[in-house]
């Protein structure tokens, strides 16, 4: 009676105890498990499309009679390893869907926060998520200090790290879902690779050459998915660009996604790298026992991947470098002349992020004289290399002469297809070199006995290394963030006193700057108020000279013309002083600024004074008018009237109220000459004679009058003598009396002219401007201008006080933010670092020592 035990694990602790005692109990309880040796079948395969073991049907029968023959010891030594493999596949899978969370996290961490990342060192060194950028040939800048990038740049190669991160976590989880085993075989150029291979299939399938000849990656497969039928399936680039693209592409169902050639077509087809990008080589390897066999060892499907060499170009180099993610061991091929070159180096080292083990062939070994030399410089190489692989280099390590030529001895084929006479290989292969033999049994072994360090050691390893490099990180970044806070706060402290200190000063700079606006505006205010005011203040000597009655017209609108250009000379001599002023002030100002904010201030404008008041606004001579009538010419009074005909000496001085007399116009007094007495001083004598209306200027009509009147009247009273005071004497005598004063009095309204019409033509201008409010509008226009020019340097003062306000208080803000920021960012590393030492336990835990 035979039974099967199924396991599924689940990463639970109660199951893990389990299975193994309902393993023992059923194996006690059944009767018909008796201890036996089974014999491997020679047709036994696993199947790479249904996951599980295939028999012949001529081996039907051998399994039915023999089915039971192993002790219970071993079937369940064997089947507790397989649950053991299955359940930590199972747990890697969910800690590769774990550590691509983080991933995520860290990255959007990084993107809004660009992280601290640490520079290579032998203690915080980054495994996976060092950012690396390729500088001449460079792969790190750790070795030039003065080469720094920022945070930003250094953000983006984080980046790109971290994807490169991810979509190698789903290459390996691709592999974990993958039952088979893929070994990679790579290597320098022309070192041997696909002899290597052959070797190992024990038959000339690939091409050899002392030239380099494999320009195609090749994947040779066991003949029994594809129906048991040796061909080529030759995958073209017009459907895959690189062989990451064939896994989507190919269908082995689908013969439209590949072409299909015969093994003979090989030496030809590994040179078409120029068509195809993977041949796909299917064989039968049924000519040794499974025990021997690599492809057909009745455990698990195995494929072998020859590939192109390292250095041919740079395209394929990087495919190579590239492949290896998609592979469970690799088998690097040295060249025991050449050793690890460059390009070895960095293709070991990218591969060891995640392969603990790998394989190392150094052929050619036989054809160096120094042995022990040539070994020591080459472990040396994979010490600094790979570790692991150095320290177990019994197994790992391998130094042979020419395996090759095993495959030419008469056991085995040397057709094209490497099997011309299939009755030759019914016998046992039996190898002349032992170190291949032992190469052989290792990588056996690896592969087929110790899955769970072959399949699953490196998904552990890559993993851990990840958790790692985010613990790592989580603690760097905790510790800079910590220090970083300390800095800032020690700045913000340092910068409270520096701020208000600004605030203080640039406050009284702008009271100060404010009162010396102010002071400059109010004083051209003032000043042309008390010019246009003083403008209608006009001396004798400053209005137009009277030309007679004849030309009285001429007098009127001189003299109006006089007082309006008076009042304009004035105003514009109001903005010269605002100008002036304006100037000075300007200059004040920018000294002031210079002073307190640097000799940068204003440094690039200057100040043009003559361009102030370009728009005249001076409309005196539209606006300022007054309507004249008969009376403007006469102002009489009793003060000018004594003076006239006292014949005064003096010139009226028109004032704002009645004149005052003066000598003549210098106010000196009139020299006692001819026509000084008579009132001819102020006209040329021959203008008296074309202009007979000038004599009204004079005192000839006062003497006249007193002269013709005056001899009447003492006629009268020479003639009456003593009666008088009779009233016959006084009617007599006032007759003459009215006469002589009635042409007093005319004369004198004439000969006040020049000083009545200017005086009451200026009281009415003075009540036109009142009216007008002509003053107080031209001093505010004024002033105006000025405080709208006095605006450019106030503002660029204002401007730059609050620059240096807001440049401190961006700085405050600014270290407040970058706190705030370090606040999120160290809640962030807290939990990231949680959670991946809770996961590295985790992964650590994990027993892949169980075959």
């Amino acid at each position: 009676m035979s039974k099967q035990i199924n396991f599924k694990g689940n990463g639970n602790k109660e199951e893990e105890e389990d299975p193994a005692k309902e393993i023992l109990e059923s194996l006690n309880n059944d009767d018909s498990y008796d201890s036996f040796v089974t014999p491997p079948p020679s047709q036994l395969t696993y199947s790479r499309n249904d996951g599980q073991l295939i028999l012949d049907e001529q081996d039907q029968d051998l399994s039915a009679s023999h089915h039971r023959r192993a002790s219970n010891e071993n079937m369940l030594s064997a089947q507790l390893s397989q649950w053991t493999y299955n359940n930590n596949r199972a747990t890697l899978q969910k800690a590769i869907s774990h550590v691509s969370d983080l991933l995520d996290k860290i990255d959007q961490e990084n993107e809004e926060r660009p992280m601290f990342l640490i520079q290579e060192d032998d203690v915080n060194k980054l495994n996976v998520l060092q950012p690396h950028l390729k500088l001449e040939g460079t792969y790190t800048v750790k070795h030039d200090k003065s080469f720094n990038l920022d945070k930003a740049a250094l953000a983006k190669l984080f980046h790109s790290q971290v994807q490169v991160a991810k979509k190698h976590l789903s290459s390996l989880k691709i592999r974990l879902d993958d039952m088979s085993s893929k070994v990679f075989i790579t290597g320098d150029v022309n070192t041997g690779k696909s002899a290597f291979c052959n070797s190992l299939l024990r038959r000339r399938l690939l091409p050899e050459d002392q030239l380099p000849c494999t320009n195609v990656f090749c994947e040779i497969l066991e003949s029994r998915d594809n129906n048991n039928l040796e061909e080529v399936h030759a995958i073209p680039l017009r459907l895959a660009t690189t062989v990451k693209d064939v896994p989507a592409i190919y269908d082995i169902h689908n013969r439209t996604t590949y072409d299909i050639f015969p093994l003979s077509s090989l030496p030809e087809l590994v040179q078409r790298n120029d068509k195809y990008v993977l041949l796909k080589i299917y064989i039968k390897d049924d000519k040794v026992s499974p025990e021997k066999s690599l492809l057909r060892n009745g455990i698990v499907d195995i494929s072998l991947m020859d590939s192109p060499g390292l250095n041919i170009d740079s395209l394929q180099t990087a495919e190579v470098m590239a492949k290896q993610e998609e592979i469970d061991l690799v088998i690097f091929v040295v060249n025991a002349e050449n050793q690890l070159t460059l390009s070895a180096k960095e293709f070991i080292s990218l591969a060891s992020t995640e392969k603990k083990f790998m394989f190392f062939v150094v052929k050619k070994f036989d054809k160096i004289r120094d042995k022990q030399r040539c070994k020591d410089l080459i472990l040396k190489q994979i010490k600094d290399l790979s570790p692991e692989s150095h320290k177990r280099a019994n197994e790992f390590v391998h130094f042979i002469s020419s395996p090759e030529s095993d495959i030419n001895s008469p056991r085995a084929g040397n057709g094209p297809d490497g099997d011309p006479d299939p009755g030759d290989d019914g016998g046992e292969y039996n190898s002349a070199d032992p170190d291949f033999d032992h190469l052989q049994s290792s990588i056996r072994n690896f592969v087929l006995k110790k899955r769970s360090l072959s399949k699953l050691l490196p998904v552990k390893t890559y993993i851990a290394k990840l958790l790692t490099d985010a613990e790592i990180i989580s603690k760097a970044n905790l510790k800079l963030f910590e220090e970083e806070d300390k800095q800032l706060d020690k700045e913000l402290q340092e910068l409270e006193p520096v701020l208000n200190e600004a605030q203080n000063k640039t406050g009284y700079l702008t009271m100060k700057i404010e009162h010396i606006a102010e002071n400059a505006i109010y004083s051209c205010y003032e000043f042309t108020k008390s010019q246009i005011n003083s403008s209608l203040e006009l001396t004798y000597d400053e209005l137009p000279s009277y030309q007679g009655v004849s030309r009285i017209h001429d007098f009127v609108f001189s003299t109006e013309q006089c007082i309006r250009d008076k009042i304009k000379s004035n105003v514009i001599s109001s903005e010269q002083f605002a100008r002036m002023q304006t100037e000075k002030t300007v200059n004040e100002l920018e000294s002031l600024g210079k002073q307190e904010l640097g000799d940068e201030f204003m440094k690039e404008r200057s100040f043009q004074s003559d361009l102030m008041f370009t728009k005249r606004i001076h409309t005196v001579s539209k606006k300022i008018n007054v309507r004249m009538s008969i009376m403007d010419f006469f102002a009489p009074s009793w003060s000018s009237f004594v003076s006239y005909i006292g014949w005064s000496l003096s010139v009226p001085l028109l004032t704002s109220g009645e004149s005052q007399n003066t000598a003549d116009k210098t106010g000196a007094v009139v020299k006692k000459t001819v026509p000084g007495i008579l009132g001819l001083k102020e006209y040329p004598l021959v203008q008296y004679f074309s202009r007979p209306s000038l004599l009204f200027t004079s005192r000839l009509p006062t003497m006249a009058i007193y002269s013709v009147g005056g001899s009447k009247l003492m006629s009268n009273i020479a003639y009456n003598g003593l009666r008088l005071t009779s009233v016959n004497s006084l009617k007599k005598i006032a007759s003459p009396l009215l006469i002589l004063a009635s042409l007093l009095g005319v004369a004198y309204l004439i000969h006040d002219l020049p000083r009545a019409l200017p005086l009451n033509l200026l009281r009415k201008y003075k009540r036109k401007l009142k009216e007008l409010d002509f003053v107080h509008q031209n001093a505010e226009r004024i002033s105006r201008e000025v405080r709208v020019v006095l605006k450019v340097p106030i503002r660029e003062i204002y401007t730059s006080c609050e620059a240096v306000v807001e440049k401190k208080r961006a700085i405050k803000r600014e270290i407040e933010d970058k706190r705030a920021s370090n606040a999120l960012s160290m809640t962030f590393f807290n939990r990231l670092l949680a959670k991946s030492q809770t996961q590295l336990t985790i992964v650590q835990n994990i027993n892949l020592d169980i075959d």
